[in-house]
C-alpha cells in the first residue's frame, strides 16, 4: 500500500472523528510494545487530547432531568387466608390459613402410617419413658410399663410377604429389646386417654415427667401435622402435588404441578374461579418513603473518564460472535445504561400478595414524577418480572406473591424409594422399589431378599431341548401394565400388576390399589419417588416434623431380564 493511500485514509478517519458525534460506549488501549504504562500515565502534556478524549465519552452532553433522590410509594398486601388440597374438581374442604403457618407441611404430609411407628421408635419412646420415672424419682415406672405395654415384635413381620425374611423383617436387636423396652406408641395411646391406672399411685413428679414425655411424643414421633395430615395433595396417577389457595379478596391462586421442595412464586397460577369459602379479609395498605440507591452489579462500567473499574468482571474483554445477538444486546445494555438504574428496597409481608399501588419520584429539581406501572405502558415498551401466569379466561395479577413458605428445611435419608423406568427390551414400563421401611422403621433396600432360583436350562432325559415360557423377574421389579383409558379416549394407562400373582410391593408409594399411572409420566429418562422425612422450624418457632415425596428425575432406561418363549439345548 503505498504511503499517498494511507495519507488519505488516516485524513478521512481523522475527519470523521472530529467532526461527528462520537460514536464509541467503551475505549479500551493496547499497548503494541507490551509495556502499558505508558496508557496508564496518561501524561498531561496535551491538554487538547483529554478535552476530546472527554467529548468522546459524552461528559459535555447535558440532560433536562433530574436524577431520583428519594420514592414514595403506596404499597398493598392481600394475605393469603384459605388453601384447598388437590384439584377443584375433587372438592376437598377449604381449610383456613392462619396466620404464620407454612404451606410445606400442609401440602406435602403424608397420613400417618396405619401401624404405627417403627419398631425403634417405639422401644426408644419407651426407654425414654422409663428413663424419665427413674428421674423423677420412681424407678418402679420401669417395671409396670413393660408390664402394662411389652413390645411385640412379631406382629408387623408376620404381614409381610413369605419372600421376605424374618432376619430382614425383624432384626434380632428388636427382638433384643422387646425384652427390657416397653411400647412408647401403646403406652402414649394410655397416656392420651386418661391417667392409666398403673400411674395413679406414682408420684406427682412421675406424673409431670409423663405428661412431658407425651407431648414430646406428640410432636417428634407422632405429630399429628399441623391442621391434620390428610395427603389429599398428592395426585397418585400424575406423582405430583396439586393444590390453590385463596386470598382475602376472594382471588384464587393454583398450583397445577408441584414436585415437592420449596413453595415459590413461580408454583402459582392465576385462577379464573374465586376459592368459595376462603376467609375475607381486607387489604393491608402502607406508604413508604426511601432514599433512591444507584444499581451496582459487577463489572459495572465507571461513571467518569478517571476512575478505575473493578476488574473481577471486564465486559469489554467478552467474546462474542456478529451472530451473537443476545449476548451483545446484554453488554450494549450493561455499558450505556449501567448508570440510569436506582433501587429501592421495599419490605414484602410473607404469606400475601404485595402489590405497589402508586410509585412517585422526587428528583434533584425538587420535581414530582409519577411512575406508571411497566405492564400498562405501550406494547413494544412492556416489561414484566415476577408476574404470575394467568389460566384461560383469567386476568393477569400484578403484583409479587410471597408465599408462606418454608425456608432451610431439613431432610434426612429416604425411608422409601421407587424408580419409573422404561425397558425397551421387554417392551414394558416397571416400578423398581429399591428401597421400603422394615417394621423397625429404618429403610432397607429391597435386594436384599432372597431371589427364586433361575429356571434349569439343561433338557430332560431323552430330550434335545428344553422350552422356558419366561424367565424369572425380581419380586421388587412390580410391572406395569398398559390399559385403555376409559371411555374411549384412545391411548393407554400404566396401571400396577404383579409377576407373582400375589402382592409384591411393601412401601407406602405403590401401596393404593389398582395403582393408574398416566404413560406418559414415565419419561425415557424414568423418575425417582422418595419419601423423605422433613423438619423445619416455623416464624414463632414450632418444631415441624412431617414425612414429603421428592419426585426426580430416575437414571434412564433397565432391563429387567424379562424373556418368553426361550429354547435351549443345555
Amino acid at each position: 500500500m503505498s504511503d499517498l493511500l494511507v495519507a488519505e485514509r488516516m485524513s478521512g478517519l481523522l475527519t470523521q472523528v472530529l467532526t461527528e458525534p462520537p460514536a464509541w460506549t467503551r475505549l479500551e488501549p493496547r499497548s503494541v510494545s507490551g509495556d502499558p504504562t505508558p496508557g496508564l500515565e496518561a501524561r498531561l502534556h496535551d491538554p487538547l487530547w483529554l478535552l476530546a478524549r472527554q467529548w468522546q465519552f459524552g461528559e459535555f452532553e447535558g440532560e433536562d432531568a433530574g436524577t431520583p433522590l428519594s420514592v414514595q410509594a403506596r404499597v398493598k398486601a392481600t394475605r393469603i387466608t384459605a388453601w384447598q388440597p388437590g384439584d377443584p374438581a375433587a372438592g376437598h374442604p377449604v381449610r383456613p390459613l392462619p396466620p404464620g403457618m407454612p404451606l410445606d407441611p400442609l401440602v406435602e404430609a403424608e397420613p400417618a402410617a396405619p401401624g404405627g411407628p417403627g419398631l425403634r421408635q417405639r422401644a426408644e419412646g419407651g426407654s425414654l419413658l422409663a428413663t424419665a420415672f427413674e428421674e423423677a424419682g420412681w424407678p418402679e415406672g420401669r417395671a409396670a410399663l413393660l408390664a402394662a405395654y411389652p413390645l411385640d415384635t412379631t406382629a408387623r413381620a408376620a404381614a409381610l410377604p413369605e419372600a421376605v425374611p424374618e432376619a430382614l423383617a425383624v432384626p434380632r436387636l428388636f427382638a433384643t429389646l422387646g425384652r427390657g423396652c416397653a411400647d412408647g406408641m401403646a403406652a402414649a395411646a394410655a397416656l392420651a386417654a386418661g391417667e392409666p391406672g398403673w400411674l395413679t399411685a406414682a408420684p406427682e413428679a412421675a406424673k409431670a415427667a409423663a405428661a412431658e414425655w407425651l407431648a414430646w411424643w406428640g410432636m417428634a414421633v407422632m405429630p399429628g401435622g399441623p391442621g391434620g395430615e390428610t395427603g389429599e395433595a398428592w395426585i397418585p396417577h400424575r406423582l405430583e402435588h396439586r393444590f390453590q389457595v385463596g386470598l382475602g379478596d376472594g382471588t384464587a391462586l393454583r398450583a397445577p404441578l408441584h414436585d415437592g421442595g420449596a413453595i415459590d412464586w413461580y408454583s402459582f397460577d392465576a385462577s379464573a374461579t374465586p376459592l368459595a369459602g376462603a376467609p375475607a379479609e381486607a387489604a393491608e395498605e402502607r406508604t413508604i418513603s426511601v432514599l433512591a440507591s444507584p444499581l451496582r452489579y459487577a463489572g459495572m462500567p465507571a461513571d467518569r473518564l478517571w476512575q478505575f473499574e473493578d476488574g473481577a468482571v471486564n465486559l469489554g474483554a467478552l467474546e462474542a460472535q456478529p451472530t451473537d445477538l443476545a449476548r451483545l444486546c446484554f453488554v450494549e445494555f450493561g455499558m450505556v445504561y449501567g448508570s440510569d438504574w436506582f433501587s429501592v428496597p421495599v419490605d414484602a409481608e410473607c404469606g400475601s400478595l404485595n402489590r405497589i399501588e402508586t410509585l412517585t419520584t422526587t428528583d434533584t429539581f425538587g420535581e414530582h414524577t409519577l411512575v406508571n406501572p411497566a405492564p400498562e405502558g405501550p406494547a413494544g415498551a412492556r416489561f414484566r418480572l415476577f408476574a404470575l401466569d394467568a389460566e384461560a379466561g383469567a386476568a393477569p395479577l400484578r403484583g409479587m406473591l410471597v408465599p408462606p413458605a418454608l425456608r432451610g428445611t431439613l431432610e434426612g435419608r429416604a425411608l422409601e424409594e421407587v424408580l419409573f423406568l422404561r425397558d425397551e427390551a421387554a417392551n414394558m414400563a416397571w416400578a423398581v422399589e429399591r428401597t421400603v421401611q422394615a417394621p423397625s422403621g429404618d429403610p432397607r433396600p429391597r435386594a436384599d431378599e432372597a431371589q427364586a432360583p433361575p429356571p434349569s436350562r439343561t433338557p430332560r432325559a431323552g430330550t434335545e431341548l428344553r422350552y422356558l415360557l419366561q424367565t424369572t423377574v425380581p419380586r421388587h421389579w412390580i410391572p406395569l401394565v398398559p390399559v385403555a383409558k376409559p371411555g374411549n379416549a384412545g391411548g393407554f394407562d400404566l396401571r400396577k400388576g404383579t409377576m407373582s400373582g400375589g402382592r409384591d410391593w411393601l412401601g407406602r408409594l405403590l401401596d393404593p390399589t389398582p395403582f393408574t399411572l398416566q404413560e406418559e409420566e414415565v419419561p425415557r429418562e424414568g423418575l425417582r419417588v422418595a419419601r423423605v422425612p422433613c423438619m423445619a422450624r416455623a416464624a414463632d418457632g414450632q418444631v415441624l416434623r412431617w414425612v414429603a415425596r421428592r419426585v426426580g428425575l430416575g437414571r434412564g432406561e433397565g432391563s429387567s431380564g424379562l424373556d418368553f418363549d426361550a429354547t435351549t439345548t443345555g
